[in-house]
């Protein structure tokens, strides 16, 4: 079925259909381009959810609960801006920060509580992860 509608030149997704912005043109499927993978070690778990251009990383134990939230983005010739933006975990910034830098991607880490002894251990895993098996958070184009 052809939907058309009026716009004024934007370029809108919604509900995973693509409206391109001219005065009349029908609605697209958009491709899906968010992939997920998940791993454990350690007695820790690691979800990840791959978009373009940025990715989405829940660490914690059995049941997925969310302690903490933290985001960062890798920024030209600056520092990564990054942010706590829930929770007490001040780790999940700086590991947020280092994975954007790695990655020059958005980064969004969601944690569960951690004793201190498993965050090391967890980025070590995260960081081989994404050494060996790099399109568990990289598009195929992005991987080099």
């Amino acid at each position: 079925a052809v939907v058309s509608t009026q716009s004024t030149g934007h370029y809108y997704i919604t509900n995973n259909l693509r409206m391109l912005g001219t005065e009349t043109e029908a609605l697209e499927r958009c491709p899906t381009t968010m992939t997920t993978h998940t791993f454990t070690a350690m007695g820790v778990y690691f979800h990840v959810i791959k978009m373009q251009q940025s990715f989405i990383l829940w660490i914690g134990h059995e049941e997925p609960k969310i302690d903490s939230l933290a985001t960062a983005i890798s920024l030209p010739s600056r520092p990564p801006a990054c942010s706590k933006l829930m929770g007490n975990a001040d780790w999940t910034t700086n590991f947020a920060q280092k994975l954007a830098v790695k990655t020059k991607h958005q980064v969004f880490i969601f944690a569960d509580e951690f004793e201190p002894d498993e965050v090391p251990l967890s980025e070590k895993v995260v960081f081989q992860k994404l050494s060996t098996d790099p399109h568990i958070f990289l598009t195929d184009s992005e991987v080099s």
